[in-house]
């Protein structure tokens, strides 16, 4: 079984719509199950702590062999080629700098889903970013920001289960950037979704 975590009904609905996913459970998160393919989608809500029951859910519970994390994030570097509506699949994932709970180091995605893809660093943090001073304090230890991926990564590394992270770009995380981002996610979700709706297939069934 593969597993893909949304934090949000926004983020998540545009591939459950591609995908022609049912629902198949409300409690403790929202499940979905793909009828032609092995995949479940859950939907966790926003944050480290619903990051991670949720993918241990998909391991320990549903028997998992693969977890996926997608939706949106910020931009924290200015460079060609982060603007919003880019799409990446996550090469390393950290929480910045080590400290209690926080791993001294990040972690390396050793998947190879969607390699066509650009690649980013990501890194996750306790709140959204949306000011200057907290994007330029970050952009030391990621090229995008958002507040699940590195999470997610953690927990399947823990359980020693492959993962991904296809993430795209709604804001760059500056003042006033939540209305922007807001304006952008569901655009930014409609790519996300034909980008997994693409290959998953071809890549669950061999």
């Amino acid at each position: 079984m593969f597993g893909i975590h949304f934090a949000t009904d926004e983020e998540a609905r545009p591939f459950l719509r591609l995908s022609g996913a049912i629902k198949v459970a409300t409690e403790p998160f929202a499940l979905f199950k793909v009828r032609t393919i092995p995949v479940l989608i859950i939907v966790s809500g926003m944050g480290k702590v619903s990051a991670a029951l949720a993918t241990q859910m998909l391991i320990r519970e549903h028997k998992c062999e693969h977890i996926l994390n997608a939706g949106v994030c910020g931009a924290l570097v200015d460079r060609a080629g982060f603007d919003p509506g880019k799409i990446f699949r996550i090469s390393k994932v950290s929480e910045g700098p080590p400290g209690p709970g926080i791993p001294s180091k990040g972690i390396r995605c050793k998947g190879a889903l969607w390699p066509d893809i650009a690649t980013a660093r990501l890194v996750t943090v306790e709140q959204p970013v949306f000011n200057s001073a907290d994007r330029q304090r970050w952009a030391s230890w990621g090229d995008l920001v958002d507040m699940e991926g590195a999470i997610v990564a953690r927990v399947a590394h823990l359980y020693d289960i492959p993962w991904d992270i296809i993430k795209g770009v709604t804001d760059m995380a500056g003042d006033g950037d939540r209305a922007t981002l807001h304006r952008n996610r569901n655009v930014v979700s409609e790519v996300i979704a034909t980008q997994l709706n693409m290959g998953l297939a071809d890549y669950v069934t061999t």
